[in-house]
């Protein structure tokens, strides 16, 4: 069974529903945007995990398809994840004209019948998974920050550009925050396994089980209020950059997250240099936090060090379809 993701052109439904009903019926995984999405979700980020979950992208190639910034995209990204690229042709628009699809080998589904086509769909990926697979290794991060003269730059700058390029298009905004770390910066805290607060008594509100829910900012301020520590506000600046971060974290295939160091970003830069850079003044210290299981209070509070000192919050995190990981981020400051 195939993990198989359909790339078409809206004008181009019908054709792509046909495809999806036929290889469904076949038993394949098959996702695409028009079957799977609902309202309100972060379709942006729902596609881009799905490439990168399947291992097969069927394009619907036509004129339509030519004409789509979307089905270039997912194709761009798909082919820099080097996914398997089957382009099916359903009307007369040449596969010279886009060099992903001229590279490949075109099925041409214009005189075909539905059923030889998806047979044909079958033996493609069916030689694919007979070919050897070989690996090579990946290169070891070394944790230590770089000098500010040379910024450590990951080898996933194109993945990150595509990324930014999907953002931009469905918000029509691109925030570009860049610069290397300033003398008034502060490199990431060290994780300690306990907090240096003492819990005072809890207030009535803040419920009995609190500590073993969900972390999120609103049940750390509601611990915070608790034991009378100032509520955190939300800066604009620190938020942006954490939700900025999360989309960068969730974009990188699982043996890329595994080996990165998780205070980068897509530049090499650590993101509290980020918040100076952006203009904000004021000690930042900044928490991620990738995990399988769910991320609690406890957890949170069990690597936040001196939290006391901190009036403002950047949050943001969000759990990927495509690795089932929770990808969490928490930046603090002390606004001047």
């Amino acid at each position: 069974m195939a993990r198989i993701f359909i790339s078409y052109a809206s004008p181009d439904a019908a054709f792509a529903d046909q495809y999806y009903q036929a290889l469904v019926e076949r038993t394949h995984a098959v996702w695409m945007d028009r079957a799977e999405l609902k309202g309100g979700h972060e379709w942006v980020h729902i596609i881009q995990e799905r490439i990168r979950w399947s291992d097969t992208m069927i394009v619907l190639w036509s004129a339509h398809a030519l004409a789509s910034t979307w089905v270039e995209m997912e194709m761009t990204y798909a082919h820099t994840l080097r996914k398997k690229i089957i382009p099916v042709l359903i009307d007369d628009t040449s596969p010279q004209t886009h060099m992903i699809v001229n590279s490949r080998q075109v099925i041409d589904a214009q005189q075909t019948d539905l059923q030889s086509v998806i047979s044909q769909i079958e033996e493609s990926i069916e030689r694919d998974n007979r070919r050897p697979i070989t690996t090579r290794a990946e290169p070891v991060q070394i944790d230590t920050p770089p000098p500010a003269h040379t910024p450590a730059r990951p080898n996933l700058r194109l993945i990150a550009g595509v990324v930014v390029v999907l953002l931009a298009v469905s918000i029509g905004l691109v925030l570009a925050i860049t610069g290397g770390p300033s003398q008034s910066a502060i490199t990431p805290p060290a994780i300690t396994a306990t907090t240096h607060l003492t819990p005072g008594t809890p207030a009535a509100e803040l419920p009995a089980n609190a500590l073993d829910q969900p972390a999120s900012l609103e049940l750390l301020n509601a611990w915070r209020a608790a034991n009378r520590l100032p509520v955190l506000i939300e800066n604009p600046v620190l938020q942006t950059i954490a939700e900025q971060h999360v989309s960068y974290l969730r974009s990188l295939p699982l043996p890329e997250l595994e080996s990165i160091n998780l205070f980068r970003n897509a530049d090499g830069q650590y993101v509290v240099f980020m918040a100076n850079e952006a203009g904000y003044n004021g000690e930042v210290m900044m928490l991620v936090a990738t995990t399988d299981d769910d991320y609690t209070l406890q957890n949170l509070l069990n690597e936040l060090d001196q939290q006391a000192n901190f009036t403002e919050a950047g949050h943001g995190q969000v759990r990927s379809i495509a690795t089932n990981k929770l990808y969490f981020v928490l930046i603090l400051g002390a606004g001047t």
